[in-house]
């Protein structure tokens, strides 16, 4: 049972997923109280020791349609810097969850909608999603991690080369690229994203929070000597685990591990 009352979110537990679902009508639009609630949504979720992965997704058969413009238009500089400052701590909340975070893609992600799927762990989009930065047709920048994420995920020339022409991606087009790991039919992609998510769930929660751990470390710039000596220490912390005994007893005694995330 959950502690708040959400309007543009709906929260559910489902075995150890937690599903956050964009309810957000007529496309998803990222308001502040869209933002303020999917942040406190994580918090929840996270303290939660019965969720080991979480799922976002919409209501609707659009995924998210990114920001405001009309508000955006009446902002000067200022009040762009503190819009950009929310929408990336939102961002750097779901990027930095402890366990995996995976978007389920169904429609458009344009935008901040976008941007929202990037921070995530992996992507499942359907077969009619669309994904696309078109701030620059309207005078933006994609300000809330496009610019820094999409480059880490498919290269400098690639990310240019959406984001200068502000055009969308098929889902097709998104999954050669690398922008999404899982290409499904339409309508598919919150399904087949929960099943992804108990497939992850079957193994210990506390190993693949340590495996999302040292990944991470990679994209923050560091040294690949640095990263091996941060894996070696972060790896080690498995062994303080009652998830290690489990899953080591399992494999001897040839049955299915029962991890406790202890």
């Amino acid at each position: 049972m959950f502690m708040n009352d959400y309007k543009t979110i709906k929260l559910e537990e489902k075995d150890h997923v937690g599903l956050v679902t964009l309810c957000n009508p007529p496309v998803n639009t990222i308001t502040f109280e869209l933002l303020d609630e999917l942040s406190k949504g994580l918090d929840e979720l996270e303290s939660n020791e019965n969720i080991w992965a979480v799922v976002i997704c919409s209501s609707m058969k659009i995924f998210c349609a990114g920001a405001d413009v009309k508000a955006l238009s009446s902002c000067d500089r200022a009040g762009n810097i503190k819009t950009s400052i929310l929408f990336k701590d939102v961002f750097h909340k779901i990027d930095n969850f402890p366990h995996p975070v995976i978007c389920a893609v169904n429609g458009a992600a344009f935008g901040g909608g976008f941007e929202l799927a990037l921070a995530c762990d992996l992507r499942v989009f359907d077969r009619r999603a669309k994904a696309a930065f078109p701030e620059a047709r309207l005078g933006l920048v994609p300000g809330a991690g496009g610019t820094q994420r999409l480059t880490r995920l498919i290269g400098s020339g690639r990310a240019k080369q959406l984001i200068f022409t502000a055009k969308a991606l098929s889902a097709e087009e998104a999954y050669r690229l690398g922008i999404c790991e899982y290409l499904t039919g339409e309508g598919d992609a919150t399904a087949f994203a929960l099943k992804l998510a108990n497939d992850i769930c079957r193994n210990s929660p506390l190993a693949v929070l340590l495996d999302k751990k040292c990944i991470n470390y990679v994209s923050n710039d560091n040294s690949l000597s640095d990263g091996l000596e941060y894996e070696t220490y972060i790896g080690s912390d498995a062994f303080m685990t009652e998830d290690l005994r489990e899953g080591i007893s399992a494999f001897l005694e040839k049955r299915a591990p029962v991890f406790q995330n202890r």
